[in-house]
């Protein structure tokens, strides 16, 4: 009897007990990565939810919705965005942004909406990652606050503010990347020998590259060469030759964009327009600007920590020239400054006083452009701004989660235990406020409403709030408003702009020229306001005068080569009777914008109208030469040919006449007057004068507009 073999089953060989471990150990650490990342990702989520399906606001509409070269989906209009852009900042990473999303969302709001706030979740991430680089405690509690803080709703939550949201996470990759290259130069002994060079030097340029790109996002972060200086004091206790060199790039780049954004903001943001502070190189200006910096220190300084009633635009101190109280921010931030460098420790024992000092060295640095030594257009609406405060609090609430992660770890456990508790229910507050907050920015009304319930004064909500009336027909609750910001701001043109136009469209046409008047003294380059004066001349009746205004503004020290003028012109003259003078200056506005419509179309019906009037005055043959002409363009004109066919009539032409009446009847055999008229060329009808068709007379103005910005 043959034996049956038994088959032993395989042994499964289990690996190392420390491996095991090691694979357990990595499966939760990603779990937990997962899971915190998760937690940052929904509560951006959720406090921006009142904002998915938000209003276009303030300016966003010279940002994107009212901006062709934006919508242009072209690469003509791409390659515009970044060596010739029209705007009034040199941001060309922020508009192609806008630009790729153009064809995808169009004037949909919500897909912009989602865009911000996936970007803002992304640099709370980033600032979790820079901290974990740099070896700081606290770095995921950090990323959580900054998440959600409501100091950064203003720039998530406006869509034009995507300069903001795009910016920071192209500047903390280039933070990321500077730190892994430090480390590899200078290794963890700081003796610059046992660091990867190769790799170092590849993390070094790509943090120029990021920086770059940041700085063509917005260049609010133009500071970050002097914070790479102090970073090198901070973890090493001095600068030395190798850490200007790594910075020296960064440097450069600053330098450049730098410059190219303050010749946009003075030559196109700023323009003519007064600032209501002094020059910086006065005494006055200079004292001044230095207490408004103090006073933007302390400001930015405490919305970080206490974050309440925050507003789109803050009260404008008065400070031109400054009280004595004004400048008492100075003396207390010196003060602190020497007590933190007294306890600053050194770089092989740092204490707390060292970490803060640098943390404040960051945030200062950061709001450094912003606090008015260096003019900017915001100034002539408030001298601070939360979205100015996104980058630089970093700077502040980072050494404070460091700090409270150190007590933390330290700290005996039913202590921890309550301050895990009180942990929670501070986030949980600063979340839900933010998502309060977050409501404001769902619409304009809100927006401004909300402003001027704190800040009764601030003409530009009430400008803005104007212009949202007006749009949907509330006159008298936008001349409310416009009254208020023209007495707020009379020095500003746009506001007796926007309060003559609301005269005008309630029929109060007086009052509209005396606010026109004002407008055209204050803004005499700026060509839309200067035809609203003549708008107002011409529907007050006053057609000499307006003839008179639009002649000086087609003059060669005005607007010569501006088609709007030479078009006002003509239309005044044709009405006061001189149709050969009107006819020549909408010939020049058609030689000056050969492919805009309007000007066009004027020409056409003023040729039209000039045409039927030698007909009907006997002037046959000069008569038919503007038909023809008229015919080159509109070769299918029914009421043309028709009229072409009399005058050719009448000038004993029969068979042109015929055929022109012939043509007419191919495009439309049910036309009438050209049946009538074949009839009575070919005699077969009683030879009476066939009729002219008219042509409906030219407007007399253009309506005025309302600039609510």
């Amino acid at each position: 009897m043959q034996k049956t073999k038994v088959r032993q089953p395989s042994t499964v060989v289990a690996p190392p007990a420390d491996e095991a471990a090691r694979g357990t150990g990595r499966v939760a650490a990603v779990r937990d990565l997962l899971f915190r990342a998760g937690l940052i990702l929904l509560a951006v989520l959720w406090i921006y939810s009142p904002t998915y399906h938000g209003d276009w606001l303030w300016d966003d509409d010279t940002i994107l919705t009212a901006n062709p070269v934006v919508q242009s989906a072209s690469l003509e209009g791409l390659v515009s965005l970044w060596v010739g852009p029209t705007g009034a900042d040199y941001f060309p990473l922020s508009y192609t942004a806008l630009w790729a999303q153009w064809p995808f969302f169009g004037t949909n709001s919500t897909g912009y909406h989602a865009v911000t706030i996936l970007l803002h979740a992304s640099g709370a991430l980033l600032l979790w990652r820079l901290l974990v680089v740099m070896r700081i405690p606290g770095a995921w509690l950090a990323g959580v606050l900054f998440a959600i803080h409501p100091v950064c709703v203003e720039s998530v939550a406006w869509v034009s503010e995507i300069k903001n949201t795009i910016s920071l996470p192209l500047f903390l990759l280039a933070a990321i990347f500077f730190a892994r290259h430090d480390d590899a130069v200078w290794g963890d002994g700081g003796d610059g020998e046992s660091g990867d060079r190769r790799n170092g030097t590849v993390d070094l340029v790509l943090a120029v590259v990021f920086f770059a790109l940041a700085m063509l996002a917005k260049t609010s972060v133009v500071m970050f060469p002097v914070v790479l200086l102090i970073h090198a004091w901070w973890k090493r206790g001095g600068v030395t030759t190798r850490d200007v060199v790594a910075a020296a790039p960064f440097f450069l780049v600053s330098l450049v964009l730098g410059l190219v954004t303050i010749y946009y903001q003075h030559g196109r943001a700023i323009g003519e327009e007064k600032m209501p502070v002094a020059d910086l190189f006065s005494v006055v200006g200079f004292l001044s600007r230095t207490a408004t910096a103090g006073m933007a220190i302390l400001f930015y300084l405490r919305e970080v920590v206490w974050p309440f009633d925050l507003l789109p635009i803050y009260p404008q101190w008065k400070v031109n020239p400054p009280q004595i109280l004004q400048f008492l921010p100075w003396p207390i931030l010196v003060a602190a400054g020497c007590w933190l460098w007294s306890r600053r420790g050194t770089a092989s024992a740092p204490t707390a006083a060292r970490h803060a000092l640098f943390g404040l060295g960051f945030f200062l640095l950061m709001i450094f452009p912003i606090l008015g030594f260096i003019t900017i257009s915001y100034m002539r609406i408030t001298w601070v701004a939360d979205h100015f405060n996104y980058v630089a609090l970093i700077g502040i609430i980072v050494p404070l989660c460091a700090a409270a992660a150190a007590w933390f770890a330290s700290a005996r456990q039913p202590l921890q235990i309550g301050a895990l508790g009180f942990t929670c229910v501070l986030l949980a507050g600063l979340a839900g406020w933010s998502f309060r907050y977050a409501h404001v920015f769902a619409n304009e009304e809100s927006l401004w409403t909300h402003t001027l319930e704190s800040n009764p004064d601030a003409w530009q909500a009430h400008n803005r709030l104007g212009a949202r009336k007006a749009g949907r027909g509330d006159l008298e609750g936008a001349l409310h408003h416009f009254t208020n910001s023209t007495r707020l701001r009379p020095d500003l043109g746009e506001t007796h702009n926007n309060l003559g136009s609301t005269y005008m469209a309630l029929g109060r046409t007086d009052e509209a020229l005396e606010e026109f008047a004002v407008t055209t003294e204050l803004l005499p380059k700026v060509l839309p306001v200067q035809m609203n004066r003549g708008h107002a001349l011409v529907t007050a009746g006053r057609n000499e005068q307006a003839e008179k205004w639009f002649r000086d503004l087609t003059d060669r020290d005005r607007f010569p080569n501006q088609f709007e003028p030479w078009c006002q012109l003509g239309i005044v003259q044709i009405s006061r009777g001189d149709r050969t003078a009107g006819i020549t200056s909408l010939r020049r506005a058609v030689e000056l914008a050969p492919g805009a419509e309007e000007p066009r179309q004027l020409l056409d019906a003023a040729l039209r109208s000039e045409a039927e009037a030698l007909a009907v005055a006997g002037r046959f043959g000069e008569a038919e030469a503007i038909y023809r002409e008229l015919l080159k363009r509109s070769k299918d004109d029914v009421m043309l040919l028709t009229n072409l066919g009399v005058v050719l009539y009448k000038l004993e032409r029969n068979d042109a006449a015929i055929a022109a009446f012939r043509r007419v009847l191919a495009i439309n055999p049910g036309a009438k007057e050209a049946a009538d008229s074949l009839a009575v060329a070919l005699g077969k009808a009683t030879p009476v004068v066939p009729p002219l068709e008219t042509q409906e007379p030219l407007p007399s103005t253009l309506a005025p507009s309302i600039e609510g910005r």
